[in-house]
Formats: structure tokens, C-alpha cells, sequence
């Protein structure tokens, strides 16, 4: 895959065992930049292309924009609603179905008796088995408290659930160790993730698993990959 941006002279090459790194030293491209992702990742207008084999992707549906990697959740309304979906179709699919009628029968046969009981006229819709997830809140469970074990779950959920291929993460090298970036590294590599992290400062971390290109406060374009 591949990422350009019209207004700058910069192409990002997502390859295997490699991460692309971006630094914008100029605040106002940082913003326009951030902004474009956001945008896009919503779906609306925005200036980044994103191709593979000559055809244009749909930013959203491949990428996830991490702007706080403190404040990630794998519970979001889209992942959960792939979830039960998911499971929606492993029990109609599945044995699994003849409990559930048998189960559902159980319930009606219940809420008639009472309702036979009342005084009033009563009526009711027969139980859509989202409504029963929702109503029992099952959602993916948190494996740790360590933010970057969290992250690293988030990703793994985001690329198994909601099959995505880059993740772009704002400031993570301001924020994280070198032992946490390299662990970050080693995890993406071995899953298979494409990392794309976006520095406001340029800092030396792993030159030899980098790609990376430095935008200065001038607006010019300096690709440490081309020599």
C-alpha cells in the first residue's frame, strides 16, 4: 500500500518489517494533516491517498487513527456491533439455534403465565437476540491495565474485527520508552500490522526498521530514505 498526499512531496510505502515514520516540525501542517485523517477516517472530504496495486482505498475502512494511546477502547459501537454479529450468526448457524428456541419458548411461556395473571391487556414483540447481548452488556474483555498491552490488544481486535491494515499513531514516540517502542515494533511486525507514527520532533528511535520523512517549519520535504 501506498500513501501520497498531493500538496507534498512525500510517498509512504508500507512494507513488511518496516515503519513508516513521519515528523512535522511546522505546527500549522501538523494540524492540516491531523485534521485530513480525522476527516477521512469520518468519511468526509480530505487531501490523503491511499492506493494498492494502482486502486484507490477508502481511508476509513483500512486505517485506524490513533490521536491518545492512553485512551484506546476496544468496546466501540462499530467493533461491538461486528461482535454480535458474529455471534448472531454462530448460534443460527450452529446447534446452537435449538437451545435458543428452546430457551426463548422457556421465557414466553413464563411472561404468558404472568401476563394471564394481570388485569390488563398486554402485549409484547418476541425477543431479538441483540436485544439479549445488549441487555447482558457482552463486550470484549480488557486483558491488562498496562497502556501498551492495551493498545496492542486494540490492535490486534481492530485488524481481527474490523479487518484493518495501518494504524497512524499521533505523538506515540513523546510518550512511550524505547524498550516500549521497540516491544511495539517487534509486535507489529510479528502480526503483521503496517505502523505509520506521526512526531511532531524528530528523535532517532530504530533508523534500521524506520522509513522516514521529515517535513521542516520551512514546508520542505527531506525523505531520509532517499539518499
Amino acid at each position: 500500500m501506498k500513501l501520497l498526499h498531493p500538496d507534498y512531496p512525500l510517498e509512504m510505502i508500507f512494507e513488511e518489517n518496516y515503519v513508516q515514520r513521519l515528523v512535522i516540525e511546522s505546527p500549522k501542517i501538523l494540524a492540516e494533516f491531523v485534521l485530513d485523517f480525522k476527516n477521512q477516517m469520518a468519511k468526509k472530504e480530505g487531501r490523503w491517498i491511499l492506493s494498492q496495486d494502482g486502486k484507490v482505498l477508502n481511508i476509513s475502512d483500512v486505517c485506524e487513527f490513533i490521536i491518545d494511546i492512553f485512551d484506546v477502547e476496544i468496546n466501540q459501537r462499530k467493533s461491538i456491533g461486528i461482535l454480535y454479529d458474529a455471534l448472531e450468526k454462530e448460534i443460527n448457524e450452529s446447534e446452537l439455534f435449538i437451545k435458543w428456541r428452546e430457551i426463548l419458548a422457556s421465557i414466553e411461556s413464563v411472561l404468558n403465565s404472568a401476563i394471564d395473571n394481570m388485569d390488563y391487556d398486554i402485549c409484547y414483540q418476541e425477543m431479538d437476540i441483540k436485544q439479549l447481548f445488549k441487555s447482558i452488556d457482552i463486550q470484549f474483555k480488557k486483558d491488562s491495565d498496562n497502556y501498551v498491552e492495551n493498545l496492542l490488544q486494540y490492535m490486534e481486535l481492530m485488524s481481527e474485527i474490523r479487518k484493518i491494515k495501518i494504524f497512524i499513531l499521533l505523538n506515540a514516540s513523546s510518550f512511550l520508552t524505547l524498550e516500549e517502542l521497540k516491544y511495539l515494533y517487534e509486535q507489529s511486525f510479528y502480526k503483521k500490522y503496517n505502523l505509520l507514527l506521526i512526531d511532531s520532533q524528530d528523535m532517532k528511535i530504530f533508523s534500521e526498521v524506520e522509513q522516514k520523512i521529515i517535513i521542516d517549519k520551512d514546508a520542505c520535504v527531506i525523505d531520509i530514505n532517499k539518499k
